[in-house]
């Protein structure tokens, strides 16, 4: 009798399992880690936002490059799914900068949607002479 309990439980939890997968929300950078000085001093940065969870409201996801606590906003690449990139001013005088990724995104939720962040680890940025890469 327990045996048989036990397999019922595993079955359950098995399927269970198989329906729901494994649900899972990544930001990746596509900045290089090194770009070439311009006269402009406009450097765009790029990330790519993967989710394959349904309960993510598509219209409420708003991506940030965050650099020296300052957030400025990524806008969504209309030409390429889940594409997102920022053309942010850089002191011209600096080589290099830390900088992370955040994501802020409404989930749906019960009784009511609920708001919630994704955040990358912080990454680096070299700006180089042009040819010196």
């Amino acid at each position: 009798m327990m045996r048989f309990t036990y397999f019922k439980a595993l079955l359950l939890i098995t399927t269970v399992l198989l329906q729901t997968g494994c649900l899972s929300t990544t930001v990746v950078n596509l900045t290089p880690s090194k770009l070439s000085r311009n006269a402009e001093s406009m450097y765009r940065f790029e990330a790519a936002w993967e989710s394959n969870q349904k309960s993510i409201q598509d219209d409420s996801i708003e991506g940030y490059v965050v650099m020296d606590e300052v957030q400025y906003p990524m806008k969504k690449v209309q030409v390429v799914k889940d594409r997102w990139e920022a053309l942010i001013p850089l002191n011209p005088a600096s080589e290099g900068y830390i900088y992370h990724l955040k994501f802020d995104f409404i989930y749906v939720s019960n009784p009511e949607p609920k708001p919630n962040s994704l955040r990358t680890k912080h990454f680096s940025l070299t700006i180089v002479e042009p040819n010196a890469r």
